[in-house]
């Protein structure tokens, strides 16, 4: 404000004195001259004194200002914790699990070819049977006496063709009588066949060693021709079937490097080997999964039934050719604009992280493979790798990365 409040005087004094010299000039008056010059050096004079002491209050001014200015703290930087985990090389033997069930290798719904009601019911479900075993029995009263009147009607028949046949040597009867005679009779030892094979049809016995899978019926009901009596399932040899995507089909059919097994979660710590027997041919329409057929030889020391739940382990070995590849955890790899992944690698000397490219493959439940961009030994990054920068350095929360 000073500056503003000396100049505008300045500049009004500075007009006076140019129109009292043209005046001065225009009038020929020196004295009128010399009076104006005289003034004009006497305001200069005050002047120059307001700007020397306008400079100088200036001066401290910014003498003042510069003084105050703070010089700025350096902040080092924050380091940040973070966990590591040592690049090792890694089991590349490729490892897949689907989800199977139990079945039966033969199950068969057991059905009495004759009619009649149940007497005799003893098998109950969950049983083990061997062959032959009784199962269930019809009351064969009705095919007993069917039996009878059968044998009968062959003794007459047999009975009637002998007399027949005498008459027939002494000519006193036709020979196309004694054939009609014996036709009869064969016709009654063909009746009294199948009235024997009713009866035996009233028994139903097992026909190998089987369990019980369900019981259709209670005892004492009458039945009919066809309907189911119990579930028999063969156990001798048990089917596991399981879904398996249509990439991996391959693998598991025709292939010596691959190996097959059940594992089962009540039977901690044990593989059963399994055996690809056969595949549906057309594929699930929603997953695009095809069905596999699996068998394994039923264990005397454990009870596994059909209904059950099994993991399948598909294990493929190592090629001799295959390349050395290290397995990280997914939080370790970060993805940059270009889609391209990297970690970040930890230098133990400086603390410092360092950005480094790989190349992943096959992605796995609890991480990925990398194929290159890392060396044996190596500390990668393996928690909040994407917050940090180039050179950043880190603190180790895991001390032990061995």
């Amino acid at each position: 404000m000073q500056l503003i409040s000396t100049i505008e005087p300045l500049n009004e004094f500075g007009a006076t004195y140019v129109r009292l010299r043209a005046r001065g000039k225009h009038y020929k008056n020196n004295n009128l001259n010399n009076m104006v010059d005289n003034f004009w050096k006497r305001q200069l004079g005050h002047q120059s004194i307001g700007w020397r002491v306008l400079f100088c209050s200036l001066s401290g001014l910014v003498l003042v200002a510069c003084g105050e200015r703070n010089t700025p703290e350096i902040v080092e930087q924050a380091i940040r914790p973070a966990k590591v985990v040592r690049v090792t090389s890694s089991d590349m033997s490729a490892r897949r699990v689907y989800v199977g069930r139990v079945e039966a290798s033969n199950s068969i719904d057991l059905s009495f070819e004759v009619p009649g009601p149940l007497s005799d019911f003893p098998v109950l479900e969950g049983q083990t049977l061997r062959k032959g075993e009784l199962i269930a029995q019809l009351d064969p009263t009705d095919y007993e006496l069917a039996v009878e009147e059968s044998e009968l009607q062959l003794k007459l028949a047999l009975q009637d063709y002998q007399r027949k046949s005498d008459m027939l040597r002494k000519g006193g009867i036709a020979k196309s009588l004694v054939d009609d005679s014996l036709a009869y009779a064969q016709l009654q030892r063909v009746r009294l066949k199948k009235a024997r094979e009713a009866l035996s049809d009233t028994i139903m016995k097992s026909p190998f060693d089987a369990y019980v899978s369900r019981r259709y019926v209670d005892n004492y009901v009458k039945t009919r021709v066809g309907d189911k009596i119990v579930r028999l399932n063969d156990l001798h040899e048990l089917l596991v079937v399981v879904s398996i995507p249509e990439q991996m089909l391959s693998t598991v059919i025709g292939n010596d490097q691959v190996s097959l097994f059940a594992i089962f979660d009540f039977i901690p710590g044990q593989m059963f080997p399994l055996t690809y027997r056969e595949n549906r041919g057309d594929a699930n329409s929603i997953g695009q999964t095809y069905e596999v057929s699996l068998s394994m030889p039923r264990p005397d020391s454990w009870e596994i039934l059909p209904g059950m739940t099994a993991a399948v382990l598909v294990h493929q070995a190592d090629r001799p050719d295959q390349q050395l590849k290290y397995f990280l955890p997914i939080n370790a790899l970060v993805t940059d604009t270009d889609k391209r992944m990297y970690v970040w690698v930890y230098d133990e000397n400086t603390q410092e992280v360092e950005k480094r490219y790989v190349q992943v493959d096959r992605p796995d439940p609890k991480g990925v493979y990398v194929e290159s961009g890392l060396e044996k030994g190596e500390l990668v990054v393996s928690s909040g790798a994407d917050q940090l920068r180039e050179g950043m350095k880190i603190r180790l929360l895991n001390e032990d990365t061995d």
